[in-house]
């Protein structure tokens, strides 16, 4: 699985070369599952009384894909 900036950086590449649907729902599909996995990964984390920093590490990655996949959300199809 590939991380949110990863996915981020394909995904204005692509945008910016001529996005398909069919992409955008892959891109929204692979945002989706990574953001799960960090959920899951920052939960582990907490019961593991983890260190702050790493834990906000983690949320800021969760927030960057929750924003990729609002991204996507608001593509308009021409």
């Amino acid at each position: 699985m590939m991380s949110c900036s990863a996915l981020r950086h394909r995904f204005e590449e692509e945008r910016a070369r001529g996005l398909t649907f069919e992409r955008a729902l892959a891109f929204y599909t692979d945002v989706e599952g990574s953001v799960s996995a960090h959920r899951v990964e920052l939960e582990e984390l907490r019961r593991k009384n983890a260190s702050p920093e790493e834990i906000r590490h983690l949320e800021e990655h969760i927030a960057a894909g929750e924003r990729l996949l609002s991204e996507i959300k608001g593509l308009r199809l021409h």
